[in-house]
C-alpha cells in the first residue's frame, strides 16, 4: 500500500500473483494464433481489454513479448525483407522431363513446352529421350527455345533414339563440361559469387544389359566423385530418367536390381534423391522412375511433379527450386496498342474539332511540340484501345493470357488428382485439358505467323514494325 495526498491506492492484484498467469499465458497463445490469421483480430482483442479493464502490466509485457516473438519468427523465416524492395536475384529452379521425342508431331511438344516454361519459368531444363542425331544442328530453328541456349548429348549411335540435352537461360552464368565416358549425359557447372552448383542430366535405357549397367554405374560414380567435394562445399543437382525403382521412392514400386544400387552409391557419396510420388504414369500402373539427387537437400526450397505437357508422354515433369542465388534483369512493363481496333473516323474528328491557332498561340517551338504530343496521345488513348503488360522477353509472343491460365489450371487438377485418390477420371480430366491447350497453342502460332506474313507482304509495313 502506498500514501499519496491523504489517499490510499490500492494495486491491482497482478497476474502473476494468482493462479490466473496460466489464463493469462493460454490468452497470450491464442492471440499469437490469431495474430497469424488476422492481424486485425488481436487488435479487436486488445482494444476490448482495455476497454473492460481486464489487464495488467504483467498483461501488457505478455504482449509485448508475443509481437516480438512473432516478428522475430517471421524474419527467421528467410522469405521475409525486414526492408522489402525490388530484388535483382532469383532462386535457381530446375526441371527434368522424358519427352519421348524432341522431333516427333512436327516439334509440337517444343511448342508446349514453350507455353509451359511461360508460367514456371524454369532457369534448366533438362530433357530426357530427346531422339536427336546429327541430321539437326543445335542451331535448328525447329530447336529454338526463345531466350535458351541449346547442349545436347545424343545417343552413342547418332540414331533418333534415347539421348539427353538441356536448354538453360542465355543470360544463365553457366559452363558446359565434358563428360567423355558416360554417354547420353551432360554436366553443367554454374558459378555465381563464390558460389558452385554442377547440375547433371542423364538417360539411362531400360534394354541396358547387366554388363551395360555395371559401366553406367561405375562411370556415374566417377562422375560424382568428380563433383563431390568432401567438404560438401558445391552443390550438386542429379536428373534423369534412371528406370530403376525403388519402395523408398515411391511405396508401391517394388525394388529393382538398378534401384537398389543405385541407392547405395549415391547414398555412399551423401546424396538424397527428393521425388517421392509416381512420374510415368499409365492407366493401370504408375511407377518413379525420373529422380532428382542431391547432395544438400536443405537448399532445396521446394520440389515435386507437375503434369505432362502432352496427352501420347506418360512421363510426368519433376523439378526443384534451389537456394542458389543468381541475377536475373526485372520483367519489364509496356504499353500495347489494338491498332486494328481504333476507330479511326473518331480519331480525325477529335483532331479537326480542336483549335489548334488557339491552342499554340503566344506558346514557343517546344511547347507547341509538348502541347501537340499530349493532345494526340489523349485522343489514341480515348479511341485506340490499349492496356499495359508485363513483359518477359522469354515469353514467345503467341503464348497468350489464356494459354498460361489454362495451364495454371492443368496443374491445380493434377494436384486434385494425386490428393483425390489418383482417380482415372480425374487423370482424365488432365489429359483432356492437356489437349486442349496445345490446340490452342496450334492456333495461337499460326494466328501469329499469319500475321507477320501478311506484314511482311506488305510493302508499307516497315521492318521496325514486325514482330
Amino acid at each position: 500500500m502506498f500514501s499519496c495526498n491523504s489517499q490510499v491506492i490500492t494495486t491491482k492484484k497482478s497476474f502473476l500473483s494468482n493462479n490466473n498467469f496460466y489464463i493469462s499465458c493460454a490468452l497470450v497463445l491464442l492471440l499469437s494464433i490469431l495474430y497469424s490469421i488476422q492481424l486485425k483480430v488481436t487488435y479487436t482483442v486488445s482494444i476490448y481489454f482495455l476497454i473492460t479493464g481486464f489487464w495488467s502490466i504483467d498483461i501488457l509485457f505478455l504482449f509485448f513479448l508475443q509481437y516480438f516473438l512473432v516478428v522475430k519468427f517471421l524474419l527467421r523465416c528467410g522469405d521475409v525483407e525486414s526492408n522489402p524492395g525490388p530484388k535483382d536475384k532469383h532462386c535457381l529452379s530446375v526441371c527434368h522431363y522424358n519427352i519421348n521425342s524432341l522431333v516427333a508431331h512436327n516439334f509440337a511438344k517444343l511448342s508446349s513446352l514453350e507455353a509451359f516454361n511461360a508460367v514456371h519459368k524454369f532457369d534448366i531444363i533438362c530433357i530426357s529421350e530427346s531422339f536427336l542425331d546429327s541430321s539437326f544442328s543445335s542451331d535448328d530453328s525447329a530447336l529454338v527455345l526463345k531466350g535458351y541456349q541449346l547442349v545436347r548429348a545424343d545417343h552413342p549411335l547418332d540414331i533418333k533414339r534415347g539421348g539427353t540435352c538441356i536448354y538453360f537461360k542465355e543470360i544463365l552464368p553457366i559452363k558446359v563440361l565434358n563428360v567423355i565416358n558416360l554417354p547420353e549425359c551432360l554436366l553443367c557447372e554454374i558459378s555465381y559469387e563464390n558460389q558452385k552448383c554442377f547440375v547433371v542430366s542423364l538417360y539411362r535405357s531400360p534394354s541396358q544389359s547387366t554388363n551395360e549397367f555395371q559401366n553406367f554405374l561405375k562411370e556415374l560414380e566417377i562422375l560424382i566423385e568428380t563433383i563431390c567435394t568432401p567438404d560438401n562445399s558445391n552443390l550438386v543437382i542429379i536428373v534423369g530418367d534412371f528406370n530403376a525403382k525403388l519402395s523408398i521412392w515411391n511405396p508401391t514400386d517394388p525394388d529393382s536390381i538398378e534401384g537398389i544400387e543405385i541407392s547405395a552409391m549415391t547414398s555412399s557419396y551423401g546424396l538424397t534423391q527428393i521425388i517421392s510420388e509416381a512420374t510415368h504414369i499409365l492407366p493401370n500402373s504408375s511407377s518413379c522412375i525420373d529422380l532428382l539427387f542431391t547432395n544438400q537437400p536443405n537448399m532445396i526450397t521446394s520440389s515435386g511433379v507437375l503434369p505432362s505437357i502432352h496427352p501420347n508422354c506418360h512421363h510426368q515433369i519433376i523439378y526443384a527450386n534451389i537456394n542458389f542465388k543468381i541475377f536475373f534483369p526485372p520483367p519489364y512493363e509496356r504499353l500495347v496498342w489494338h491498332y486494328e481496333r481504333a476507330d479511326v473516323d473518331a480519331i480525325r474528328q477529335s483532331i479537326n474539332n480542336i483549335n489548334w491557332d488557339r491552342v499554340f498561340f503566344n506558346l514557343n517551338v517546344n511547347s507547341q511540340v509538348d502541347i501537340f504530343n499530349e493532345y494526340i496521345m489523349n485522343i489514341f488513348k480515348n479511341f485506340i484501345p490499349n492496356e499495359i503488360i508485363e513483359i518477359n522477353d522469354k515469353d514467345p509472343p503467341w503464348i497468350t493470357k489464356a494459354i498460361k491460365n489454362k495451364n495454371i489450371r492443368k496443374k491445380i487438377l493434377y494436384r486434385r488428382y494425386l490428393q483425390g485418390g489418383k482417380h482415372f477420371s480425374d487423370l482424365e480430366m488432365v489429359n483432356n485439358l492437356t489437349i486442349s491447350i496445345n490446340n490452342m497453342i496450334e492456333t495461337s502460332k499460326k494466328s501469329h505467323y499469319d500475321r507477320l506474313s501478311k506484314k511482311l507482304s506488305n510493302p508499307k509495313t516497315s521492318p521496325k514494325h514486325i514482330g
